[in-house]
């Protein structure tokens, strides 16, 4: 395997291949600095690792994405938290089912027709063996649960004991088991990379996966992580629009993307590339998007990526992301690198 995209690739071959039962868990952004940082933690010297490259961009809507239906994200065309929905002819955030700056879920509830978003099937409906999603109760069942995860059955869980619990039970019955933990991205979208919540937070992880493990026979358990993160300062966040006043009219929406990597829907590409090329200069890389991500109808014109510690926006569209200490999207390498551990039972 080289890149995320390949692991429900291979889980879909285990499966057909004869192995009875596999499980995933999914640590979101304990990417590779992460894990070489707590590498002596005892669940993760039980672990055969490799190195995996993320997708393009580093995000957890093109990355979870991808292990609901096993496409890669220039196929699948979630590429971020927020994106272009051409149906509506807007920009909308697909995993919270709403429009890009709601601060409430399912507001497209009645608007949009929520298979849209995932147009094909999953890898559940295709692998034809017992599938059980596991997420956190606190986001978890949503509407874009409802369509991403056809074909499986969704269990939430309220602590990630419990889930850790619940996922060795159902791994000990013939299938597939996947579960996602939000609560590592969480302490560093909050407190940062480099603070003691985050590092606490993969502790109490570690720890927890370590005292839930079960040997259950004949069973391959993949631990991974959709992507890592990097320190930001909201301070040092690049305006754009403070920057250049007329660019609002040279764009046909709100930004899509997120602050990590900002991506712009344009009246005239050319004119914002070069635009924002000479305002910007080495404070950040401004590139076509299509340079960066496969074409698909939901990709925008022009992608700008600032640079180490900095964030990017539109004033206009400001939201709580513009806010966090730590973040990714982009193309660090401490965004960009990550890794997948095996354990045979």
């Amino acid at each position: 395997m080289d890149t995320f995209a390949d692991i429900p690739v291979r889980v879909e071959r285990l499966l057909r291949d004869g192995h009875e039962r596999v499980g995933v868990v999914l640590l979101d952004a304990f990417g590779r600095r992460f894990l070489e940082r707590h590498a002596d933690h005892p669940f993760l010297r039980r672990l055969e690792v490799t190195e995996l490259r993320t997708q393009f961009p580093s995000t957890t809507t093109a990355h979870v994405t991808t292990m609901h239906t096993g496409r890669p994200v220039g196929e699948h065309g979630l590429y971020e938290w927020n994106v272009y929905e051409p149906v509506l002819d807007a920009i909308v955030t697909p995993l919270m089912f709403s429009f890009a700056g709601d601060e409430r879920r399912d507001t497209l509830e009645g608007v949009l027709d929520p298979a849209t978003l995932i147009d094909g099937d999953t890898l559940y409906q295709r692998l034809g063996v017992r599938s059980t999603v596991m997420h956190p109760s606190a986001f978890s069942p949503s509407t874009f649960d409802r369509v991403s995860t056809a074909g499986a059955s969704l269990a939430p869980f309220g602590t990630l004991r419990d889930g850790v619990a619940a996922f060795f039970d159902a791994l000990a019955e013939p299938g597939y088991v996947y579960l996602y933990w939000d609560g590592i991205d969480a302490a560093g979208h909050a407190q940062g990379p480099r603070s003691a919540a985050f590092d606490l937070a993969v502790q109490v992880a570690l720890d927890t996966l370590e005292r839930g493990l079960r040997t259950v026979p004949g069973a391959l358990l993949m631990v991974t992580a959709d992507h890592g993160q990097v320190a930001v300062d909201p301070a040092r966040t690049l305006w754009l629009d403070e920057l250049w006043p007329e660019l609002p009219r040279l764009l046909t929406h709100r930004p899509a993307g997120s602050a990590r990597d900002v991506f712009l829907h344009t009246r005239e590409a050319d004119e914002v590339l070069g635009g924002l090329q000479e305002r910007l200069g080495d404070r950040a890389e401004v590139r076509r998007a299509d340079e960066l991500v496969a074409p698909g109808p939901r990709l925008a014109d022009v992608c700008v990526l600032p640079g180490p510690g900095r964030m990017a926006w539109l004033r206009s569209a400001a939201d709580a992301a513009t806010h966090f200490r730590g973040h990714h999207g982009g193309l660090d390498p401490d965004e960009t690198e990550t890794w997948v551990g095996t354990l045979y039972s």
